[in-house]
């Protein structure tokens, strides 16, 4: 939590500097995201029983796991023209989770 929170306070002195030349800056923060490293995670979240996705999804309010692909799309949005107007703030995609 502390490094998130200082990558929050660093992103908003970036916007300060970087705003009158154009650049934009937010912090993505996924969540829990299904990746085949995330099986490697089973031992310590379930005891070496079941696998991380079931541990993940118990502790996620809406119950699902993300794909890359619901990361990735939320940065390109941030990336596009769609995104102008989008500086300064922090994204969780998460499904809810947000650190729990």
């Amino acid at each position: 939590m502390t490094a998130k929170a200082a990558l929050n306070a660093y992103s908003r002195g970036l916007v300060q500097d970087l705003a009158r030349s154009g650049i934009r800056v937010n912090v993505l923060a996924p969540g829990p995201v299904i990746t085949p490293g995330a099986d490697a995670l089973r031992d310590t979240l379930t005891g070496g029983t079941g696998t991380a996705a079931e541990a993940f999804t118990e502790v996620i309010p809406m119950g699902r796991l993300g794909h890359a692909t619901d990361v990735a799309e939320m940065a390109a949005l941030l990336a596009s023209d769609r995104g102008r107007w989008m500086t300064s703030a922090n994204y969780f995609v998460d499904d809810g989770y947000c650190g729990v």
